[in-house]
C-alpha cells in the first residue's frame, strides 16, 4: 500500500467515525437516509456500556438526517426539583441519575455549564446535550419566579408543549429550507473528497494535482462552515462557544465538514418528547411499539421509583410521572390509538407459566414473586389477568 492509498484509507476511517453518534441512555436516535423512512434507534449494546451507545448515521450520499431527543430529567412539583425520573425510555436499566432535591425557596442560582445544570453554584445534572442543558436551565429559572400555588399550571404547560406536533412539525420544515445549502454543500464536498479527487490524481498524479486539490477543497469547508454557522445561529442562539468549536473543526477537518448537517439536526428537536418525534416521522408498526414501551414504563417503573425517602422527593416523583403519563395517555387518543388495547398484557408462552413482570414482560412459573431485573417489582399473575379481561367483557 503507498502513502497516498494509506492517506485516503485514513481519511476513510475518520470519516466513519464522524457517522457515529453517541447517545446516552434515556435517549434515542431518529434516523434516515433519503427521507422516507425513519428508524427509531436506542444507544447500542454492542457498541456502548451502561452510559450509552453509538448510533450511526448512513454514510452515503444522499448522507440522510439524524435527530436526538431525550426524557425529561427532572421530576417537578410545586415546592422542589428532583434530579431523577423512574421511568426509561430505553431498553435495560435506568441512566444514571444524582437524585439531588431542591427545594424553590433555597434555590438561588440557575447556572449551565457545557452539559452540566448547576444549581446554587453545585452540580445537579448532566444532560445529554449543551443546548439541552440550557432548555432545562430556562425553565427552571421560568419555574423559580412563580410562587408555589402557580407553578403546576407551568409544569403541565411544559409538558404539554412537549407533545405539541405542530410545533415539532413547523421546526423541521424551517430546517429543512435554512439547513439545505449546508446539506447539497456536504454531497458536493463527499463526491469531490472521495470521488473526484482520487480519480484526478490517478489520472494526472499527485504532483500536478495537489495544489488545485487542496484550494478547491478548502473552499469547500469554508462555504460549509459560513452556511453552517449562520444555520446554528438561527436555530440555536445561546450556544455560542459550542458554535465557535463546531465552527473551527469543520473549517479544518473534511471529514467533519462532510457531516455538518448532523450536528445542526441533532439536537434540533430535543426539546420534544421522544414520543411525539415517533409520531411525525415513524412508521406506524414502529411508533405503537415505542409508545406501548413508553406507557408501561410510567405505570411500572422498576424499583425503587425515588432515590429519598423525603416526602418532597417522592412527591416530585410521583406527582410529576402522573402528569407525563395522563400528557402520553391524551396524546395517544389524540393519535386514534386505543391505550387499553396497547397496554395490554402478554399470554402465557406455555401451560408453565403463570406470571410475569408487568415492566419487563419475562414471565415466571410462579405465581408469586418479584422481578429482580426490574429492581424487585411485583409479578403479576395470569389468572388475575384473565379475571380482569372477564370482568370488562362482562
Amino acid at each position: 500500500m503507498t502513502d497516498l492509498e494509506l492517506l485516503f484509507l485514513v481519511l476513510a476511517v475518520v470519516y466513519g467515525w464522524e457517522c457515529a453518534c453517541w447517545i446516552p441512555r434515556g435517549s434515542v436516535g431518529f434516523v434516515t437516509w433519503q427521507g422516507r423512512r425513519w428508524r427509531l434507534k436506542h444507544p447500542g449494546t454492542l457498541v456502548g456500556n451502561q452510559r450509552g451507545g453509538l448510533v450511526f448515521a448512513f454514510p452515503l450520499p444522499p448522507l440522510g438526517t439524524v435527530f436526538t431527543a431525550h426524557q425529561f430529567l427532572l421530576s417537578i412539583s410545586s415546592e422542589a426539583m428532583l434530579a431523577f425520573v423512574a421511568a426509561n425510555i430505553s431498553p435495560g436499566a435506568r441512566p444514571q441519575q444524582t437524585g439531588k432535591l431542591v427545594q424553590f425557596t433555597e434555590l438561588r442560582r440557575v447556572e449551565v455549564r457545557g452539559r452540566k445544570l448547576l444549581l446554587n453554584g453545585e452540580v445537579f445534572l448532566k444532560a445529554a446535550t449543551p443546548t439541552f442543558a440550557e432548555h432545562l436551565a430556562r425553565q427552571v429559572r421560568e419555574l423559580m419566579k412563580l410562587p408555589n400555588e402557580e407553578r403546576p399550571r407551568l409544569i403541565e404547560q411544559f409538558v404539554k408543549a412537549a407533545f405539541d406536533t405542530k410545533s415539532l412539525e413547523g421546526r423541521w420544515q424551517e430546517f429543512r429550507k435554512r439547513a439545505s445549502h449546508v446539506r447539497l454543500l456536504t454531497n458536493f464536498l463527499f463526491a469531490y473528497l472521495f470521488g473526484f479527487a482520487p480519480a484526478l490524481i490517478w489520472s494526472v498524479g499527485l504532483s500536478q494535482s495537489w495544489l488545485g486539490l487542496l484550494i478547491g477543497l478548502f473552499l469547500f469547508t469554508f462555504a460549509t462552515a459560513l452556511f453552517f454557522r449562520a444555520a446554528h445561529k438561527r436555530f440555536y442562539p445561546a450556544a455560542g462557544d459550542e458554535r465557535f468549536t463546531h465552527f473551527v473543526t469543520i473549517l479544518l477537518s473534511p471529514a467533519t465538514a462532510i457531516r455538518a448537517r448532523d450536528v445542526l439536526s441533532r439536537p434540533l428537536l430535543e426539546t420534544f418528547h421522544p414520543l411525539a418525534i415517533a409520531r411525525i416521522f415513524c412508521e406506524e408498526p414502529e411508533f405503537r411499539s415505542f409508545a406501548r414501551r413508553v406507557l408501561i414504563e410510567l405505570r411500572h417503573p422498576a424499583l425503587p421509583v425515588c432515590p429519598q425517602d423525603e416526602q418532597a422527593a417522592q412527591l416530585a416523583e410521583g406527582n410529576y410521572r402522573e402528569m407525563v403519563q395522563r400528557a402520553v395517555e391524551k396524546f395517544l387518543k389524540q393519535s386514534k390509538v386505543d391505550v387499553e388495547q396497547l397496554t395490554r398484557p402478554i399470554a402465557p408462552a406455555d401451560e408453565t407459566c403463570k406470571s410475569f413482570c408487568p415492566r419487563c414482560e419475562a414471565q415466571f412459573t410462579t405465581i408469586e414473586g418479584r422481578c429482580a431485573d426490574c429492581g424487585g417489582l411485583s409479578l403479576v399473575p395470569f389468572s388475575a389477568v384473565d379475571a380482569h379481561v372477564r370482568s370488562t367483557k362482562a
